[in-house]
């Protein structure tokens, strides 16, 4: 029963909201309709500031390590990020002179360009191979050139008797010597001659191998493969001033390349040519804007589905439907004014807000229909509806933005953001039902009666329509998928008409390879730049890189790249002269000219490497010093590390992190920073703050539920019928293998507002109707609360369509949950009612 204080407050809400609603019918319902278009255009022309920012660096705390060593690596190295020109075609003679003109291109017109290259001559490594060896090698090549040259002087049919054992056959080394010295990719091919092939059969499977084969002698330096199917790709690789993460940067580059390759494409019709790589990577951004108006087409679809089958006429879904509308230009318009920009996590925000906004305008507006079909005037009504749902409403706006405000504690940008935007745009949409829809509604019903505005009309027609729970830790399963198979069929056909529409979009058939021309380790990899203050610190670091490659085996560890690894130490250099003069010495023994086969080969290749003479960082080509340089032209100071793990699951990542995100050279703590730690780091972030904002927000809503029932009955009731959803909620999940994930993590709050709404709205019109008729809360808030819930879910639907399989997952997991709130609140809630709240008590 309502207390004296009960009454006194509802009597003055009541005096209100009958005042409110006597101003928006008598006096000026025009000049609140006026006032409230005008905010909605003037935050439409904020909304021209959003860009989409599909970055994942950008949505990570500013202090932390990864982004600190992020922007000194941007500060003192540039862009690692490297534009790709891919070029496939039969003729690799062809490829080659389309390599030369964009190169010719590129350094005349492109003055971003930092270097370009084509081609990486590696005659200079196979002159100075020497001196890349230790001397412990040097010791065992001049073995083996004695032994081999005592083996030509006796002959096929000589032997030594008295040797203490016989002469060395076989490899002239061990295969993993390349490895072992820690040698560059684009020298390491060299010290293959070495391994001499211990027979005919190995020689042969070598050549299969050889991804050079078929290019003719005189191109085999340059960035050219040949693929399985027989035709060779060329590319062109760039280092350019700014990132490919600088959006409005990479737009102006790939104009830039379409005008520069569109010549090629209709020269040589054939030829197919295209950018590969980070910077073609910005069209995920173009698919990831087309999949935002697509969710959002297929939300306002579904939802304008639902408010039609409910009310079937056209008057109350355009003002439901219109309040909707304000309220998302209000929070777009709050969106270009405070960020300016729609991340991963926002992007679809609209959508979301669509079907949740739409929420309190139904109920009121089915409430007053009801009270109408009683024989209510429409005034009365409306006057009636502010004040019976207030208390309703105001729980369900409170739930919800305080579910919302526990996103402001994360660390991470992507949820912080969600959440203050999200607040902004449910906060909207409760205060435009009070403020928009009385004047609409009494305005509607004035208009209606004039001819052609029939459609109007608010009329009210009769009658209405524990499982275990994975973790998605690969972030190669959140991107694009085409791959057109079940569900993705469905969304890769909305996919191909948005592209249509918007001019946007690929399709992974598309994709030029690369890896075959560049034969690299390096390519498989995301690397660490390591960036030390003291050139010593990274002469320090590359003997500890070293020993973990060669003694510690570091499964972890595919290859490193100092200044060191391609010019050895001058101490180094000059422990090696002497044993290859040495080597010099015997292979002037005229009886080497009797060598035949391999061994001939390896004579004269030997002859030519014991001439050189020991050389410092200038002399190297300089293409391979481009890759240490720094803005500054210095170099010596930067360095990167190249991992063997699967880079896009944050498991793998978060392991290479620990290992390779903190070096110590020397005495300095040097500066680390790869992609892949971008994703442990968002991953451990989303899951700390996911598990602490669940219990904050615990804690908020039971301190809510008291405050606004103020019985503990009735909190008993929504406690339990809250814990009975979520225990089947939870169940379902594991039921249907949905995983939760860095991406639909965020649903959770929606899901835990949502599920305090039903209950509180349940419980709330059970107290209203004097807990006296269970059939009347069903067919009455029991009705309107799934209608509700509906479009709720019908706003997320629209994700469920998107090809962005992260996306996706906030699509699925919050259809399977709000449906879970939905179903589970109207079997329980009500029978919980009857039990502890029972009727006359």
């Amino acid at each position: 029963m309502l207390t004296d204080s009960d009454s006194q407050a509802t009597s003055r809400v009541r005096g209100l909201f009958r005042r409110w609603t006597a101003f928006s019918s008598a006096n000026a319902p025009w000049l609140v309709l006026l006032f409230l278009l005008l905010a909605a255009g003037a935050a439409w022309v904020a909304t021209q500031r959003i860009r989409v920012d599909a970055d994942l660096e950008s949505l990570l705390p500013q202090s932390s390590p990864t982004i600190r060593a992020l922007k000194e690596t941007k500060a003192r190295y540039g862009s690692t990020d490297l534009f790709t020109v891919s070029i496939v075609d039969s003729d690799p003679g062809r490829i080659a002179a389309v390599q030369d003109r964009i190169v010719r291109k590129m350094r005349a017109d492109w003055p971003d360009v930092v270097f370009v290259q084509d081609d990486r001559d590696a005659t200079f490594f196979r002159d100075h191979a020497l001196l890349y060896l230790p001397t412990s090698y040097l010791q065992q090549l001049l073995r083996r050139l004695e032994s081999t040259r005592d083996e030509i002087k006796r002959g096929p049919l000589g032997m030594d008797l008295l040797a203490d054992e016989p002469a060395p056959k076989g490899p002239w080394f061990d295969a993993t010597l390349p490895q072992q010295l820690g040698l560059p990719d684009e020298a390491a091919d060299e010290f293959e001659k070495f391994l001499k092939p211990a027979d005919a059969s190995t020689t042969k499977d070598r050549n299969a191998d050889d991804p050079k084969a078929g290019v003719p002698d005189s191109l085999r330096s340059r960035l050219i493969g040949r693929l399985a199917d027989g035709k060779f790709v060329g590319v062109v690789q760039a280092v350019l001033k700014k990132p490919s993460s600088d959006i409005e940067y990479v737009k102006t580059v790939l104009a830039r390349s379409d005008a520069m390759l569109a010549p090629f494409r209709s020269e040589f019709g054939g030829m197919r040519i295209g950018v590969e790589g980070p910077y073609k990577d910005f069209q995920e951004v173009e698919e990831l804007s087309s999949n935002g108006t697509v969710a959002t087409v297929i939300s306002v679809g579904l939802t304008l589905l639902i408010i039609l089958l409910f009310f079937r006429s056209s008057g109350p879904i355009f003002l439901v439907l219109g309040q909707a509308v304000i309220s998302c230009a209000l929070t777009l318009g709050f969106v270009g004014l405070a960020y300016g920009r729609l991340n991963l996590y926002t992007m679809f925000v609209i959508a979301i807000l669509f079907g949740m906004g739409t929420d309190f305008s139904f109920y009121l507006v089915g409430y007053a229909q009801r009270l109408v079909r009683q024989g209510a005037s429409w005034e009365e009504a409306v006057e009636r509806s502010l004040t019976d749902m207030f208390s309703s409403l105001v729980a369900a706006a409170t739930t919800t933005i305080a579910g919302l405000l526990t996103l402001l504690v994360s660390r991470f940008a992507g949820f912080y953001e969600f959440g203050v935007i999200a607040t902004f745009g449910i906060g909207a949409s409760f205060l435009l039902t009070y403020l928009f829809l009385p004047a609409a509604i009494l305005l509607s019903q004035r208009l209606a009666g004039r001819p052609l505005l029939g459609w109007l009309r608010m009329d009210p027609r009769a009658g209405t329509f524990a499982f275990r729970i994975g973790f998605e830790y690969d972030f190669s399963h959140l991107r694009q998928d085409h791959s057109g198979k079940g569900i993705s069929r469905i969304t890769a056909v909305v996919d191909g008409i948005a592209n249509r529409i918007t001019g946007r979009g690929r399709k992974a058939s598309d994709d030029l390879p690369v890896r075959e021309a560049l034969n690299s380790k390096r390519t498989s990899s995301q690397p660490v730049v390591i960036l030390a203050k003291d050139a010593a610190s990274l002469d320090a670091l590359h003997d500890t890189l070293l020993r973990r490659l060669t003694v510690d085996r570091d499964t972890f560890l595919r290859s490193f790249l100092t200044l060191r690894t391609f010019v050895p130490a001058p101490r180094d250099q000059a422990e090696r002269l002497p044993f290859m003069a040495r080597i010099d010495s015997v292979l002037a023994d005229p009886v080497f000219s009797k060598a035949t086969g391999d061994d001939e080969e390896m004579v004269k290749m030997l002859r030519r490497q014991v001439r050189a003479k020991s050389f410092g960082a200038r002399d190297i080509p300089e293409w391979s010093l481009n890759m240490l340089r720094e803005r500054d032209s210095s170099y010596g100071r930067i360095a990167f590390v190249y991992g063997r793990f699967n880079s896009s699951d944050s498991r793998e990542a978060a392991k290479f992190e620990a290992r390779y995100g903190h070096l110590v050279g020397g005495t300095e703590e040097l500066s680390c920073f790869s992609s892949s730690f971008v994703y442990a780091d968002v991953v451990r972030l989303v899951r700390e703050d996911s598990i602490r904002m669940s219990f904050l927000m615990l804690g908020i809503l039971v301190v809510l539920l008291a405050a606004l029932l103020r019985k503990p009955r009735a909190i008993a009731v929504c406690l339990l019928g809250m814990a009975t959803c979520l225990a089947w909620m939870l169940g379902l999940m594991g039921l249907f293998g949905v995983k939760v994930g860095v991406f639909n993590l965020i649903v959770i709050t929606t899901i835990q507002a949502a599920l305090t709404d039903v209950v509180i709205y349940l419980v709330l019109a059970w107290e209203r109707g004097g807990r006296r008729d269970l059939p009347e809360l069903y067919t009455g808030i029991g009705v309107l609360m799934s209608v509700a819930i509906g479009t709720t879910v019908a706003g997320y639907a629209g994700m469920s369509f998107t090809t962005h399989l992260g996306i996706r997952s906030m699509g699925n997991f919050a259809l399977l949950g709000l449906g879970s709130c939905l179903l589970v609140s109207l079997a329980v809630t009500p029978w919980l009612c009857r039990k502890l709240l029972p009727p006359g008590k």
